[in-house]
């Protein structure tokens, strides 16, 4: 996803508007509490392995690998409670803050894995075997990439963000006095829950060239998996803070958040099949985020 590129480039112009002026004002030294609210578009791909390169392997896509990687968007919302701390760094209004917040999400990304149908493997099954065997186009078979549906759903999250600000001339006129821009950056944990379903194969083959494998319909049965996980995330952003009364304000601000990729194994080979399945969610977000803070 280029992240690493998109984090550079999101700080450097947030870095840049911040020292557009010459700051004058800050927020007042102290603490702070507060509640947020979110919209977030969230992008999240899901890289899956099927892999039956492992010994003992008995299907029929023995010493085969099956790829893909579908990515699918949503918009979710959240709404939170946060508390910091506010002090200046020096007398021209440069200020830096610490913020710990928590957030509860509502909405989530869903998708399709298509899968991947063995042709071959099935072809030269049926031809070493009866021709006139049914074809095995009924349904996917043990060792090959199952379609399935997938969802990937924030539940909370909560997290530590720093906040270096200061007011360009700029804004004083248009805001008030005490308006001002910051930059941010943090880290978040975020726990989640990826939920996926198919509905395939699951005989076991008595030997590596014989059956029984899935012919009918009723021979495929369906199954869900549900794997909660908490996920390590990365903030950068900036964003304008405006005096609402003496000891109210509130933020308006932008930011890019990408989290750490975590492998979700679905069967990791020991079983009697020996196929080993990996599910990888991999999560970005871009969202905007409106704060209201009393000031002590």
């Amino acid at each position: 996803m280029f992240a690493n590129k998109k984090i550079v480039r999101f700080g450097i112009l947030s870095f840049t508007a911040i020292l557009a002026g010459s700051p004058v004002f800050a927020m007042d030294e102290g603490f702070y509490l507060g509640l947020s609210a979110t919209a977030e578009a969230v992008d999240v791909s899901v890289f899956k392995t099927v892999d039956n390169t492992i010994d003992g392997n008995s299907s029929l896509s023995r010493g085969k690998q099956f790829t893909e990687r579908p990515t699918e968007s949503n918009t979710i919302s959240g709404f939170g409670i946060l508390a910091g701390y506010s002090f200046p760094l020096n007398d021209q209004g440069l200020y830096l803050s610490g913020e710990f917040d928590l957030v509860y999400h509502g909405g989530k990304v869903s998708g399709t894995l298509e899968g991947t149908e063995d042709a071959d493997a099935r072809k030269t099954y049926n031809d070493a075997n009866d021709p006139d065997l049914p074809s095995f186009a009924t349904g996917p078979q043990v060792g090959e990439n199952w379609p399935e549906r997938w969802s990937f759903e924030k539940d909370y999250s909560y997290g530590l963000t720093l906040r270096l600000g200061g007011q360009p001339d700029f804004l004083a006129s248009a805001f008030g006095p005490g308006a001002g821009l910051y930059v941010l950056a943090g880290v978040r944990r975020t726990e989640a829950e990826y939920i996926n379903s198919n509905n395939g194969c699951s005989v076991i083959p008595t030997s590596p060239t014989s059956g029984p494998f899935c012919l009918k319909e009723t021979d495929f049965v369906p199954g869900v998996v549900r794997t909660e996980k908490d996920y390590t995330a990365w903030t950068v952003g900036a964003g304008l803070h405006a005096p609402i009364t003496e000891r109210i304000g509130m933020h308006a601000e932008a930011y890019y958040m990408d989290y750490d990729s975590e492998p979700l194994v679905q069967l990791d080979g020991s079983e009697d099949l020996r196929v080993r399945a990996v599910h990888e969610p991999d999560a970005e977000e871009y969202g905007l985020r409106l704060k209201l803070l009393w000031s002590f």
